[in-house]
């Protein structure tokens, strides 16, 4: 089967996505040196706050998107052997680009420094959100895409669902699970309040808003986590532990991801208490299949020990592939995100949340999971990646061992810096820390620490981006057979494999986590607030 159009889709998806990697992180290193006491680069507070805009949404939302789009479509016409549909397929992409290069215009502009999670009243250039629903349409589109295929396909096996192909799918309908929230604040209010000027209700937009931003959480997760299953076993030379158990876990991710936003929200008035606890408990909840994660994948390297004639307790963990660039990203990965679980779990809750909310404690806790459990895992699985798709041999072989030791030293001084700073009170979000000369001497300490992790993240960056970018230019030709990296899967469904049926149950529980709270919330009356410039 031909997948010339598929290819084609995922070079220019993962491509662009590197760009805005590198233009993303250049912004985060700017922005954290600027808040770093006595740093050589000091930013106005203008560009410090375009910095943090755009480093935000740039590594939050475009460049996981865009990577998850193109690795989407490499597995799903890989995994099945199906074509997608060239028109969707082609319509979501434009519309994709054309919606980021308006949001980023309108940040670099200056006129929208409104920060990754755009809170009313601070108001934004239209084209800013504009941009972003067009992104979403297109991501939409996107979704439908893979859905029809994927039925295709169904109808045509009637077999169990592959993993890979799960866990695509999982993270899909986590996606539009989720940015139903967004799109209803941005278009009901944002874009009203931006052309018109119209005032907007600040805790009706906020709860909308995390309806949306903590399941995009696992939005971003659920491909690392596929990538770990798929990976996992074939470095190491077997099975998983378990073939269902993975499957369990996607499952429970699909119901407990989405209703559990209102802990973002727990100093926020005018939501009752029990709403709040209620979705506490549902986050308690999405720890789950982690865990099931955590052990299925631990058990695999495990058993891959004793297949080899391994017989002491712990010898397993020596004798790993630690010299694999592949498998210490992903090692690295797994180490680091359990690190941000259990930060997850504090920041979930009902009273510890009140110690480090809005302090740097939540900075270095989501570089544990979006900028390590996922970028991380996404920069190592495009070593396997570039010649599989673009076709081209990786040309700085040992630079990619280095490179994630490189990110694994780089982030644990960061975000252990970041942790401790938050537990003395060092706000996020700041230009400055110094207060005049009235900050603690421990914030200047800590944020000076945090930035030599910074540059070192930097430098793994920046090595990631050129071996990449030259490999995809100038590496030698490789005749690789794609779809030689996925077996073939011949066993018959179970219920399981019933998407329709989680999704449902899913639908059902999101509908119960929020009816209350927004009910609560239109009762009573808005109190919409006028736009201010940010």
């Amino acid at each position: 089967m031909n997948f010339k159009l598929e290819d084609r889709f995922s070079k220019i998806a993962i491509v662009f996505a590197f760009t805005v990697l590198a233009i993303g992180g250049m912004f985060g290193l700017l922005q954290l040196l600027t808040r770093t006491p006595y740093s050589p680069i000091q930013l106005s507070p203008d560009q410090y706050y375009l910095s943090l805009t755009a480093h935000g949404v740039l590594l939050a939302i475009v460049w996981t998107a865009f990577f998850i789009m193109g690795l989407a479509v490499f597995v799903i016409s890989r995994e099945l052997n199906i074509n997608l549909n060239k028109y969707l397929l082609q319509g979501s992409l434009i519309l994709s680009i054309v919606g980021v290069i308006m949001t980023t215009a309108a940040i670099l502009s200056g006129t929208s420094n409104v920060l990754y999670t755009f809170y009313p009243p601070m108001n934004a250039s239209a084209l800013f959100y504009l941009g972003l629903t067009i992104l979403i349409l297109g991501t939409w589109i996107f979704a439908a895409t893979i859905f029809l295929a994927f039925i295709r396909w169904k109808k045509a096996t009637k077999s169990a669902i592959p993993i890979a192909t799960f866990g695509v799918l999982t993270t899909l309908i986590i996606w539009l699970e989720a940015t139903p929230g967004v799109a209803i604040e941005v278009i009901k209010d944002l874009i009203p309040m931006s052309l018109f000027n119209t005032p907007v209700d600040v805790l009706e937009a906020r709860t909308y808003f995390w309806y949306f931003g903590h399941p995009l959480v696992y939005f971003w997760l659920l491909p690392a986590i596929t990538l770990w299953y798929f990976f996992i076993p074939r470095l190491l030379n077997t099975k998983l532990y378990s073939e269902r158990l993975p499957k369990v876990a996607f499952i429970l991710f699909i119901l407990f991801s989405t209703p559990v936003g209102i802990h973002h929200q727990f100093v926020d008035p005018g939501i009752a208490n029990q709403y709040k606890f209620l979705q506490s408990v549902l986050t308690y909840l999405v720890t789950i299949p982690s865990f099931l994660t955590a052990f299925t994948l631990l058990a695999t390297m495990e058993k891959s020990y004793r297949e080899r004639g391994g017989k002491s307790l712990f010898g397993w963990i020596k004798e790993l592939p630690w010299r694999d660039s592949v498998f210490a990203g992903i090692a690295f990965s797994m180490i680091l995100f359990a690190f941000g679980g259990i930060g997850g779990i504090i920041n979930a809750s009902y009273t510890l949340n009140a110690l480090v909310h809005n302090t740097t404690w939540i900075v270095g806790h989501f570089h544990l999971t979006v900028a390590t459990a996922v970028t991380l895992t996404f920069m190592v699985s495009s070593y396997v990646l570039i010649p599989a798709i673009f076709n081209k041999a990786i040309i700085f072989k040992k630079l990619t061992v280095l490179q994630p030791y490189l990110w694994f030293i780089g982030m644990t001084i960061f975000s252990t810096a970041f942790h401790i700073a938050g537990l003395y009170g060092m706000p996020r979000r700041t230009a400055d820390i110094l207060y005049g000369g009235l900050a603690p001497s421990i914030w200047i300490e800590l944020a000076q620490i945090a930035a030599i992790g910074g540059v070192i993240l930097w430098v793994s960056g920046v090595i990631f981006i050129f071996n990449s970018g030259t490999s995809i230019l100038k590496g030698a030709h490789v005749a690789m057979d794609a779809g030689s990296l996925f077996e073939k899967v011949n066993e018959k469904e179970t219920i399981l494999d019933r998407i329709s049926v989680w999704v449902i149950l899913a639908i059902i529980i999101i509908i119960l986590a929020y009816v209350f709270p927004f009910l609560q919330i239109y009762s009573r009356g808005l109190s919409p607030a006028p736009p201010l410039p940010p």
